[in-house]
This record gives structure tokens, sequence and C-alpha cells, in this order.
């Protein structure tokens, strides 16, 4: 088991077996103290906003894909956010996509750290670490 890396790791993915596999790999390495899912960007992005400080998370997975919100436009709101929470918060693009344009423009987004494919597995949390530090 490796050693906890966050506090608390958001994800955001609506799909409901994505976020199952994920969790569950996030838990079993003791990744995070605890684990917010949201299936719906809006609902992440209200939480974000109304949330204290303390309860804003270090790490979000975000998916790129998804209904109503998807990845790219949650990027594009959060980027209004207060500095105090951009500043806490890393967020790791975790898609299906490999599209080199969707690539390109995570590339260009500076509150993104990582462009990462679907799952989560044990050596790609090991790789996230090293670059958390």
């Amino acid at each position: 088991m490796n050693s906890k890396s966050a506090e608390v790791v958001m994800l955001i993915d609506d799909n409901e077996i994505d976020v199952f596999i994920n969790q569950k790999v996030l838990e079993f390495d003791q990744f995070a103290e605890r684990i917010i899912t949201y299936y719906s960007a809006k609902e992440a992005l209200t939480y974000l906003a109304e949330a204290p400080i303390q309860d804003i998370p270090d790490v979000i997975f975000l998916d790129l894909n998804m209904p109503v919100i998807d990845g790219f436009k949650f990027l594009e709101e959060y980027s209004t956010f207060s500095d105090q929470i951009r500043e806490k918060v890393t967020i790791i693009v975790l898609t299906s996509s490999d599209n080199s344009n969707d690539k390109e423009r995570i590339k260009n987004n500076s509150d993104v750290l990582l462009f990462q494919s679907k799952p989560i597995t044990e050596q790609k949390l090991e790789n996230i670490r090293k670059l958390l530090k």
C-alpha cells in the first residue's frame, strides 16, 4: 500500500461504472482520506463554489465527455474561481478520449496537471504521486 497523497479527492464522471472502478482503485491504493463523487460537472461546480475551503478537494479527476457540461466547459467555468481554490486543487483529466485535439486543448490549460487515460491504475497513481510532490 502507498501513502496517502491527498486529503480529499473528487471524481467527476457521468459513467457510474467508471466512477465505481476508479473509486475502488483510489480506495485500495489509499490515495486519499476522502473521495467525493459527482456524476454531473454542473453539480461539482456548485459544490466547489459553495464549499468551505477545508472541504475543497486537493485533486480532481475530471472526465471530458459528459452531457450538459463537458470537461472543457467545466474547466472554463472553474477558471473563474478564486485563486485560493485554484491554488489548492490539482486537476487531472481522466478520460477515454484519445483525441489529439482534446490533448492539445488540455495541454494549454494551466489548471490541468495531466491528461490521463481511463481507468486509474496503481501504476498511474504512482506516477501522479510523483507529479504531486
